[in-house]
């Protein structure tokens, strides 16, 4: 049995979950994956383990992925996985990186093995988390209050996570808010989480992002507090930086395995551990080889209206537009690519066959162009949010409050 130093370690266990503490003696959660073979979280899938657990050539025995999102205790300083803090955004991925790292003793940033991990443990167990993307509430479950509505009898309006009910048809203004009315409302149940104050304003009631560990039990991955289902907000407030896997020139480029998972591996826009995907011309196989090579897998895009991405050996548009399309619906050059590499379904990159995962995929193809992941969606990212939720257009320095990162753990 695991040492117990502390209530949060005792609660933690209770949980299934894990605390690590930095040598300040700060913790951060996390939420255990049990090693498991790629073919067990679909029959489709090879009998081998899947790529999470393997880093540098050693399989490891479970995953342990930040509860939390990533938030920093001082300006610039190491993250941790907590709640009831403001997440760390407007950041850029390599800073945000190298904060994770600071917290030392194996901490890092979630990987594009671990999200690939998560996307399809949550289909096998048929859980679609819900977050905050709409302003301080999933749109499935409210509507943010905003001034100058017109409000009727019975309308239901969120804000600050709890939901309120019109009592009078009005107009609404600062001066009728929820919150300071009670003749015009009528508080109801919270179902969203708390906005970081610093947020806030006039014109933006609901402020953007959520304090850590603020919203419903819905919030978490399988709605509830235990295992793997505890993982908190992965489709809201900021998507998360993903680390292992980018598009350059067009080209998909991952590292291998989960090597990316390494706390000092080298994410650098020029390390050499990039490697393009050559795929197999007559199975679902695939050959890590360097970025560049004739045949590896690019993103091209349609010539139809609008444009979406598919999924090529050759570039025949290319776009400096954002080109995008659900992750369930993408598509493939059957002709170029007759067999989808297992490696991009085990890293979630690609839908497996019937797949209803919810999210939108964005990418750019740019010409001499590196563009950086992030997964999840945002506060504003409503239906298109989802577990297939990737961003993939905008580089890796981007930094803005829709965009932060979650802790991961090596042991």
């Amino acid at each position: 049995m695991a040492i117990v130093n502390s209530a949060l370690d005792f609660l933690a266990q209770k949980l299934g979950h894990v605390v690590k503490y930095d040598s300040y003696g700060n913790p951060s959660w996390f939420v255990p994956i049990p090693k498991c073979t790629s073919k067990w979280l679909d029959d489709s899938l090879p009998d081998h383990i899947h790529p999470a657990f393997v880093v540098n050539g050693v399989v490891k025995d479970r995953v342990l992925i930040g509860k939390f999102k990533a938030c920093a205790l001082i300006p610039g300083g190491p993250t941790y996985s907590i709640p009831g803090a403001p997440p760390l955004t407007a950041t850029g991925a390599d800073a945000q990186l190298s904060q994770m790292r600071a917290f030392g003793s194996g901490q890092t940033g979630k990987t594009v093995a671990d999200s690939g991990l998560i996307l399809l443990y949550a289909r096998k167990m048929g859980w679609v988390p819900k977050a905050n993307n709409n302003y301080s509430v999933d749109y499935r479950d409210g509507t943010p209050w905003t001034a100058g509505a017109s409000i009727s009898v019975g309308t239901k309006r969120v804000l600050h996570g709890w939901e309120y009910t019109a009592l009078s048809a009005h107009t609404s203004a600062a001066e009728n808010k929820p919150d300071i009315a009670p003749s015009i409302w009528t508080k109801g149940k919270h179902i969203g989480g708390t906005p970081v104050l610093s947020q806030v304003s006039a014109s933006v009631p609901n402020g953007y992002n959520t304090i850590t560990g603020s919203g419903p039990m819905s919030w978490n991955l399988g709605n509830n507090d235990h295992g793997v289902a505890g993982i908190n907000e992965l489709t809201g407030n900021c998507s998360e930086q993903d680390y292992g896997y980018r598009i350059f020139d067009g080209e998909l480029q991952i590292l291998q395995d989960n090597n990316a998972a390494d706390p000092i591996a080298d994410l650098s826009a020029g390390s050499a551990a990039w490697k393009a995907i050559l795929p197999n011309l007559e199975d679902d196989g695939f050959t890590l080889v360097a970025p560049g090579t004739d045949g590896t897998l690019k993103w091209d895009v349609s010539a139809a209206t609008g444009g979406y991405p598919i999924l090529d050996t050759v570039i025949n548009i290319r776009t400096t537009e954002s080109a995008s399309r659900s992750f369930k619906d993408l598509t493939r050059n059957v002709t170029n690519v007759p067999f989808v590499p297992h490696i991009l379904l085990e890293l979630g990159l690609f839908p497996i066959s019937g797949d209803t995962t919810q999210g939108n995929v964005y990418v750019r193809n740019d010409a001499g162009s590196e563009f950086f992941p992030r997964r999840g969606g945002a506060y504003s990212s409503t239906s298109s949010a989802g577990l297939g939720f990737e961003s993939c257009n905008y580089a890796r320095s981007l930094a803005y409050t829709s965009y932060g990162a979650r802790p991961r753990f090596s042991e």
